[in-house]
């Protein structure tokens, strides 16, 4: 029996090692840590995000398909490719309020992304990075900046970030075409248990907080994360129900489903090429 659990204790030593050894992996879907990929080596990272419930029937897949490469030891490149499709009610006839259910699917956007290195988690007391992300598409561009910090202690990672997006969309009014600038702050915190097998587990919790533009709003979403990873593959997945709206609140209701949905489930994954 000795025999049995030492064998398992240094199979689980060598399987964390070689999991946290692997610089990309990511152990939350929505907050981002430090690390960055080494010089030269590049990723393949499909995310795919499901959200449902809205005031009236609404569901959208989002797609994300991000090729990473390192370009020095602490700089990393990211470029996107950003598609989806939405299915929602509609009302049809404003007399009788007679609802449409309609459907769309678009390649929505490019972005590109840069991530600095401040210290290194693995090194340093704590991790630390800065992020810019630049977005453009035919119906909405974005620029993003976020600060991001993790600490490893003892089987416990965490993690919290803060980011600011600057979110521009082209309208049309009576004086022609114009855009539309909204500002939206983002901080979230996160932690994760270390277990064996390149297996953790852990919560987040995020805070998406319109500031400016139109509309307003400020609500909290939270839940479970699970991820998995070996040495060139790594795989998070992240339930997160709106837990309260602080404003915007839709009638009847304590959250706000009218700007949010009922609930957002993100699967990543990341593969080495």
């Amino acid at each position: 029996m000795r025999r049995a659990w030492l064998a398992f204790a240094l199979a689980s030593g060598t399987t964390l090692g070689s999991s946290s050894a692997g610089a990309t992996v990511r152990s939350f879907v929505y907050s981002h840590e430090s690390s960055v990929l080494a010089p030269g080596q590049s990723e393949l990272a499909p995310w795919t995000t499901f959200r449902v419930g809205r005031s009236r029937y609404y569901s959208a897949l989002d797609g994300r398909l991000e090729l990473a490469h390192g370009i020095s030891r602490r700089l990393e490149l990211g470029l996107y490719w950003n598609f989806g499709r939405e299915t929602r009610d509609v009302v049809a006839d404003a007399l009788t309020q007679q609802l449409v259910r309609i459907s769309s699917s678009e390649l929505r956007s490019a972005s590109a992304r840069l991530k600095y290195q401040l210290s290194d988690a693995a090194a340093d007391l704590l991790g630390s990075a800065l992020y810019l992300e630049a977005t453009l598409g035919p119906r909405q561009s974005a620029l993003e900046a976020r600060v991001m910090i993790d600490r490893r202690v003892s089987q416990w990672l965490l993690a919290a970030n803060a980011s600011a997006e600057l979110q521009l969309e082209p309208t049309r009014g009576e004086d022609g075409s114009e855009l539309e600038a909204a500002l939206v702050l983002e901080p979230a915190v996160a932690a994760a248990y270390l277990l064996p097998y390149g297996v953790s587990l852990g919560l987040e919790l995020r805070a998406p907080l319109g500031v400016a533009g139109p509309p307003s709003s400020a609500t909290l979403f939270g839940g479970p994360v699970l991820r998995w990873a070996d040495d060139s593959l790594w795989a998070a997945l992240g339930v997160q129900p709106q837990l309260a709206a602080f404003s915007g609140q839709s009638a009847g209701s304590r959250l706000d489903l009218s700007r949010h949905e009922r609930l957002e489930l993100r699967l990543l994954a990341g593969f080495a090429l």
